[in-house]
């Protein structure tokens, strides 16, 4: 299998194995990613073609990219405004919640509502959850 290389701490796009799409951190080798930012809990997962990575580049670059600037600027505001700590602990997350408030994006200049952002936040904390889960069935299913 020929490894497919991405630049090391940017995010990627792929196939979730469940009919979604999900986002997730590239690893300093390169070829593998990390879905949860928790390494006692998750294990590095290699890419392969079969899951449809689309490479999405650092959180910075996406914004600028989606045309996300100001979009960027409200979610770090409104996760300080929730006192979330995920928002300087986990990046993973921040940049799940900017991929879900893209989707629902219109466009450069995108102004998204407190509600957005809330359910951008959600979905994001969804997305880890189910990581987290598979991690959890994984470890079990090596055990056994």
């Amino acid at each position: 299998m020929k490894h497919m290389k991405f630049t090391a701490g940017t995010y990627i796009e792929l196939d979730d194995m469940a009919g979604g799409r999900r986002v997730a951190m590239i690893c300093k080798d390169g070829v593998t990613f990390w879905d949860l930012l928790d390494s006692a809990e998750a294990t590095p997962i290699a890419v392969h073609p079969s899951m449809n990575p689309v490479e999405l580049g650092s959180f910075v670059q996406f914004g600028i990219d989606k045309g996300l600037e100001d979009a960027t600027r409200l979610l770090v505001r409104y996760l300080r405004s929730q006192q979330d700590s995920r928002l300087e602990s986990n990046a993973l997350f921040v940049m799940r919640a900017l991929w879900f408030v893209s989707q629902k994006s219109t466009g450069a200049g995108f102004i998204p509502d407190e509600n957005l952002l809330r359910w951008a936040c959600e979905q994001a904390q969804v997305q880890e959850q189910v990581a987290g889960r598979i991690h959890q069935l994984a470890a079990q299913y090596c055990v056994a």
